[in-house]
């Protein structure tokens, strides 16, 4: 009879985690699982008897897999070591940060942004994007800024991307539109000329940018005060591809298409 829950099988044991989190890839052989682990079978084996006592994985002619109770829980155990990872990034940061300004249902995903990495642009360009960001802005062949301020690459580093035909598009609040085509007309009527851009005008976006590419994803946003400090929260990870289309598609969903201010 067992005498652990489940909360301690998935928690107490680095070794247990890592052996279920290379069974959610796929059955393994105990070869396998060495190989992966770096490990002897003895110390292995006492892990896997008490995963299979617990009934999280099972045996079957010498291939070791998830049963669907270790499937459905170690993917729940995923999502909550990923945002671990995150958070435990910088949680200076994200104690100061409102990333209530996320959809919920992308907080509770975060852990797919991959490794963050947090950059403040040095002294000599306090008000500048940070350096790893304009580095990596002209390699990208998409590009997608949702936004409540108005940030100095829409009139060069965007500007330069949509007369490469780069597919970009804009999610913006009325002010920051507003300020393009007044104090940038001419750079305001050029984009409105492209085919490859796209304005679309959200009546509320509550953090303070976020800049999605087929490159890298980069978000800042305000501190619980409501005020900003110019940094970017920056992830290269391809798996933070579909977190990033999904954040797209969220604030694409409560917008309406930009039409050219006369």
């Amino acid at each position: 009879m067992k005498d652990e829950s489940i909360l301690d099988v998935l928690f107490l044991s680095e070794k247990r985690r890592q052996i279920l989190l290379f069974l959610l890839i796929g059955p393994k052989t105990i070869d396998d699982i060495k190989t992966h682990l770096n490990s002897k079978s003895s110390p292995i084996m006492v892990q896997i008897r008490i995963l299979i006592r617990n009934f999280l994985i099972q045996e079957k002619n010498g291939v070791f897999s998830l049963t669907p109770l270790g499937s459905y829980t170690v993917r729940e155990m995923k999502y909550i070591l990923d945002m671990f990872m995150i958070f435990d990034t910088a949680p200076e940061y994200w104690a100061e940060a409102d990333f209530s300004a996320l959809p919920p249902h992308l907080i509770n995903r975060i852990g797919e942004l991959g490794e963050t990495k947090l950059y403040y642009p040095d002294k000599a360009h306090i008000f500048d994007r940070t350096a790893l960001v304009e580095q990596n802005l002209g390699k990208v062949e998409s590009l997608i800024e949702i936004s409540s301020i108005f940030r100095k690459e829409y009139i060069s580093d965007f500007l330069y991307l949509a007369e490469q035909e780069i597919a970009v598009s804009f999610i913006l609040t009325q002010i920051v539109i507003d300020r393009l085509a007044n104090d940038y007309p001419e750079v305001y009527y050029k984009y409105m000329r492209f085919n490859n851009v796209r304005f679309f005008v959200c009546p509320e976006i509550k953090l303070a940018s976020c800049t999605i590419t087929d490159k890298f994803i980069a978000m800042s946003f305000f501190n619980k005060g409501g005020y900003f400090f110019n940094h970017d929260l920056v992830t290269f990870d391809r798996e933070a591809k579909e977190w990033g289309s999904q954040m797209f598609h969220h604030f694409r969903s409560r917008s309406t298409i930009h039409q050219l201010q006369e």
